[in-house]
């Protein structure tokens, strides 16, 4: 039997054709919306630069640059001792001096980009290549973003950020932060980036490239300033963090490090102006940068407590590389919380959990105390490198030597990762070592800190056990480092 229904047909194509003309009418307001959006944003950084520049032509203030802070030296560190056989560690409660907190985190900083579509690549032609570790990065880079500076008095640097500010340094910052946020990169690697970027567009450590690097990281959200020492621009760089081997210059207070260690001596004229919502620089890394794998020499470990524990293991050279430029400082949980790359993790760590999978907690951080004690070599920061350089973990398995703050660094990060444990670290004169706060009663030397038991943990104490600290340590009141 057929049914005939009448009218359907034309009824189906007029609410097509409704919904077509809605269609139509809603992306033309989302258009017209955008393109509002879209001035309102060049609008506003249009006049934000312009005041920038017309600040910039003014006479910049003269300051004294202070001296690089040298790498402090350590008292004479303790050679690694070994425990004498059988020793039982005393339940007993060290004394501390002070705990560290952990640091609060940094704002993110906020880019002079628009709001809409920040999240969409940026068009990349034109664009320019360059290497980064290994890495090869492209930018989006406009040939009318080139520029020839007359000299470094003000008026000029001020005409080239007038040249900067176009339209067209859009989709360069644009590209810069995609690149920042697709590696991986700390707010140090960043300013790395754009130093190797504008090196590559202008020459190496020119005039023209150390402008380009500041007015990048400017229009990427962070707190910079520009100087001109004798007759060369130089970026300064404030940070929170002590920086050593860089010279700086204070400014109300704060410490504004040169980025070119090289660069400046003596007096330097400074264009210290706020940028909007500027944000200072860390060193800190929340994750390990992805830069391209390039294998090291391969190296053997093997632990003499544990014989399961015996492999071969090569870091990747790229990221030892970025390591070996990172600037020294004196934060020790910047080092143990950067944890271990994923090429290292992927060998190491089974191999590591198979030897520890079923044993009890003070079990397993014994296996991975005596693995750190056991498996290394050791020498002193001055005999290995000439002057004090904590290690990051991912250097221990590079380098032929460690010392003790790097096996406390090392160690802090493989209890945490494989047993999920709170560690803290202990500084002392010359020595850095480690505390488990453990879920489960464990006997030996301890620090109880805000009602928290946490056990001694000593990987330069060879042979020690999980609550033994070595005895020239035990009255002595340690620094506390919460991670």
């Amino acid at each position: 039997m057929t049914v005939y229904v009448s009218g359907c047909g034309s009824s189906l194509i007029h609410a097509q054709s409704s919904f077509d003309e809605f269609k139509r009418r809603a992306s033309e307001q989302f258009e017209q919306y955008r393109a509002e959006k879209h001035k309102e944003f060049a609008d506003y950084r249009a006049r934000v630069n312009r005041e920038y520049e017309e600040y910039m032509r003014r006479a910049w203030r003269e300051y004294e640059a202070a001296p690089a802070i040298p790498v402090q030296p350590s008292p004479e560190p303790p050679l690694p001792e070994v425990a004498p056989p059988d020793t039982e560690p005393d339940d007993s409660p060290l004394p501390f001096a002070n705990v560290t907190p952990v640091p609060a985190p940094a704002p993110e900083p906020v880019p002079l980009l628009p709001d809409e579509g920040n999240d969409r690549q940026p068009d990349m032609t034109p664009g320019m290549a360059f290497g980064f570790y290994g890495s090869t990065c492209r930018v989006a880079f406009d040939d009318e973003l080139r520029f020839a500076l007359r000299s470094t008095d003000e008026n000029s640097v001020a005409d080239a950020w007038r040249k900067l500010s176009g339209p067209e340094s859009v989709a360069l910052v644009k590209s810069c932060v995609a690149l920042r946020d697709s590696l991986h990169l700390s707010d140090w690697g960043y300013l790395r980036l754009v130093e190797k970027m504008s090196d590559t567009a202008f020459g190496i450590k020119s005039d023209e490239s150390v402008l380009m690097q500041m007015f990048v990281l400017a229009q990427s959200g962070y707190k910079v300033r520009i100087g001109r020492g004798g007759k060369r621009l130089i970026m300064l760089v404030p940070s929170d963090e002590i920086i050593y081997n860089h010279t700086y210059i204070s400014i109300d207070g704060a410490k504004y490090y040169v980025a070119d260690r090289d660069a400046a001596s003596g007096s330097v004229q400074v264009f210290d102006r706020k940028f909007p919502n500027e944000q200072v620089f860390s060193l800190r890394m929340g994750r390990e940068p992805l830069l391209a794998y390039e294998a090291a020499p391969t190296r053997r470990f093997k632990s003499k407590f544990t014989p399961e524990i015996d492999l071969d293991l090569a870091v990747n050279k790229n990221l030892v590389d970025f390591y070996n430029d990172y600037p020294l400082s004196n934060h020790w949980d910047l080092y143990a919380g950067a944890s271990l790359s994923e090429a290292v993790k992927s060998r190491l760590y089974p191999v590591l959990r198979a030897s520890i999978d079923g044993r009890s907690q003070r079990g397993a951080v014994n296996v991975l105390l005596h693995f750190v004690q056991t498996a290394f070599e050791y020498m002193t920061d001055g005999d290995q490198f000439g002057i004090e350089r904590p290690l990051f973990a991912d250097e221990s398995f590079f380098y032929p030597y460690n010392d003790c703050e790097d096996r406390a660094i090392l160690f802090s990060v493989l209890v945490r990762d494989l047993t999920g444990l709170d560690v803290v670290l202990l500084h002392y004169p010359g020595h850095l070592a480690a505390a488990v706060g453990f879920d489960e009663p464990v006997s030996g030397n301890y620090f109880e800190i805000d009602g928290k038991r946490y056990t001694v943990c000593d990987p330069t104490y060879i042979n020690a056990d999980v609550g033994m600290a070595m005895p020239q340590f035990k009255s002595t009141g340690a620094e506390i480092i919460r991670l």
